[in-house]
């Protein structure tokens, strides 16, 4: 294949655009078009930074076709020096606007010149009127190219000053099929962005559901601390205010009752989702700061464990990681930022001392648990070791343990209650693809026992061993058996060992359970004989179901459990596809919580949820 001088290109900034489009906004799908959006939208961010109009407009319709207008100034329009029109040069031609000259504007998000451009020449239709000093000039593009530019007296209609943009995100541009604008997204942009402004409101319409939306903050980011940090150990947020030189800081944070750390960081207005030196600094005097309050913390982590803070800096020329912003890297905010929060946490500590107590309590809290994690992971390690030599060496409690004839994602392994039951099911199974654990008594309860008791349990290590299961090293690939099948009695003790298998696994293997890897095989509660033939009812409420129907003949037994089942009953009852009940146990995002809750040490989340559940009038003596 040839490649010479002529096969170099060179294309013009709308081509470029327009085929290059995740160079200038990110990315070529949905998160690219919400980027589009919001280059208009931080225009009119940037005027109110100015000092120019109060509110911004967002609309929705069919079609995809978004509106975004603003009451500040208008854009300028008019012939140029060079003989071109400023506003084809603010919404068209590459690195042009008013944005670079310090003058005019200060502490703005766009300063490339870009932004709007790859709005304008990436939609299939653009429009943007801009109204000032009793005109409206109206520019229309159509697949980036222009169609008309017009400018005309306001009427009593039109806006004293402002600027409306419209669009539609071009289906060539994003290869993407459909293009499906998330409301809901831009409701989260525009509600962040009022954090950030405070007094600025924020008007959405989504005219296809008839949604309307509203956003105007008061207090900034200690409303943001307010509204999503949850639930916090200390009645006063922390915040600070303050401006060094030409960089604005301001700071909020708490610790919350979740464990888990976050983070929010803007410059200029604009999100950084992935940090940045503002946060750096942030972190490095938390580091500091503590340190000389909780000795002998090896991990900085631990500082910063159920703390929610945001920070957000109005600075000029900041530098960013790439096009979209999602990293602010300007030097100066690490030692700003280090700065405001060492003084931040001094003046709390002296002027809310109850509450700063409680918070290094919590820090107390879990420098302790930091390091029983260390002992547990010892532990994991340890029983790491036992399972793989077991697995080298094939050895295994054979007493306990019946392996199928064909191992592998086929075969499943059932866990059942003692070995009088494991002996009919054994009879029962198809030894080639049916394996068998007898478990002795109720499993160990994995979510309200320590680690360290929990890894030396020797039928934890067995079960783990006959899956192949390492703890911190799942593979499903390695697995010994696909599937685990709980086979415990119909009745309360049998459902709860299910539960406490399902957490054991829920423990060492998530994965496992959320690949549907889990299962119970169940057993019937009923068994009705009419002479020779026998049917199988699985519930009192099928047993109910079938009476009502008049289907329920002869003898009905209640079953006492699986070791009271002939092997024939359990082959039949369990085993042939006309009655088998092998149902997938998979918790939903709202069972697992509850699970933890209901499963763990702690008794006042179990009472509350009693008393919140139950109906006592109901209970008689």
């Amino acid at each position: 294949m040839s490649y010479n001088a002529n096969d170099i290109e060179t294309l013009d900034f709308r081509t470029a655009i327009r085929t290059k489009i995740a160079m200038y906004l990110g990315s070529a799908d949905n998160q690219g078009v919400l980027q589009a959006i919001r280059e208009i939208i931080t225009n009119s961010i940037d005027e109110y930074t100015m000092g120019y109009g109060n509110e911004i407009y967002v609309d929705l319709y069919e079609g995809n076709r978004i509106t975004i207008a603003d009451r500040a100034r208008g854009v300028p329009f008019g012939t140029r020096e060079d003989g071109t029109d400023a506003m084809e040069a603010i919404f068209m031609l590459p690195h042009s606007g008013g944005k670079f000259n310090e003058k005019v504007y200060q502490n703005v998000a766009g300063l490339n010149g870009i932004g709007a451009k790859g709005t304008a020449l990436s939609s299939s239709y653009f429009k943007a009127q801009s109204f000032r000093d009793g005109q409206c000039a109206t520019l229309e593009l159509k697949d980036g190219i222009k169609t008309s530019l017009t400018v005309r007296a306001t009427t009593s209609k039109d806006p004293k000053s402002g600027t409306y943009v419209e669009f539609i995100p071009s289906q060539e541009v994003y290869k993407i099929e459909p293009i499906n604008i998330d409301f809901e997204e831009v409701k989260k942009m525009c509600r962040d962005w009022s954090y950030l402004c405070k007094g600025l409101t924020f008007v959405l319409v989504n005219h296809i559901s008839n949604e309307k939306v509203k956003y105007l903050s008061k207090d900034g980011l200690v409303d943001l601390l307010k509204d999503e940090g949850g639930k916090l150990i200390h009645k006063t947020p922390l915040h600070i205010e303050i401006k060094e030189e030409d960089t604005e800081v301001e700071i909020v944070m708490a610790w919350t009752g979740s464990r888990k750390e976050e983070a929010h960081a803007f410059a200029n207005g604009l999100e950084n989702i992935d940090g940045g030196t503002h946060i750096t600094g942030i972190k490095t005097a938390l580091t500091n700061f503590f340190k000389k309050r909780l000795k002998d913390v090896d991990n900085s982590d631990v500082y910063r464990r159920g703390l929610y803070y945001a920070v957000s800096c109005k600075l000029p020329n900041p530098q960013y990681s790439n096009q979209t912003k999602t990293k602010c890297v300007s030097p100066s905010l690490r030692g700003i930022c280090q700065r405001a929060t060492t003084k931040m946490l001094g003046r709390f500590e002296i002027e809310h001392k109850d509450e700063f107590g409680k918070i290094v309590e919590l820090l107390g809290k879990e420098l302790k648990a930091e390091v029983a994690a260390e002992r547990a992971r010892k532990q994991v390690l340890e029983a790491s070791k036992d399972i793989e030599k077991n697995q080298k060496r094939k050895v295994f409690a054979s007493d306990k343990l019946k392996d199928a004839e064909f191992l592998g994602q086929d075969a499943t392994l059932l866990l059942v209650e003692g070995l009088s039951a494991a002996s009919s099911i054994a009879q029962a199974r198809d030894a080639t693809k049916w394996g068998i654990l007898a478990l002795r008594g109720k499993p160990i309860n994995t979510f309200s026992n320590d680690d360290e008791k929990i890894y030396q349990n020797e039928e934890i290590k067995l079960l783990l061993s006959a899956m192949n299961i390492i703890p911190g090293k799942y593979d499903s690939k390695k697995l010994r058996y696909g599937r685990i099948g709980i086979c415990s009695d119909t009745d309360s003790d049998g459902f709860a060992i299910g539960l406490l298998i399902m957490c054991a696994i829920y423990k060492f293997a998530p994965q496992f359970i959320e690949e549907g890897r889990l299962c119970w095989l169940r057993s019937p509660l009923h068994i009705t004989t009419n002479g020779k033939t026998e049917t199988y009812y699985y519930s009192d409420a099928e047993l109910a179901q079938a009476k009502a129907k008049g289907l329920v003949k002869g003898e009905v037994q209640r079953n006492k459990g699986l070791g009271s089942l002939s092997a024939e009953q359990a082959r039949k009852s369990m085993f042939d596809p006309a009655y088998q009940r092998l149902d997938v146990l998979k918790p939903d995002e709202d069972s697992l919580p509850l699970l933890t809750t209901l499963m763990s040490k702690d008794s006042e989340p179990k009472h509350d949820f009693i008393f919140e559940n139950i109906d006592f009038s109901t209970i008689r003596e």
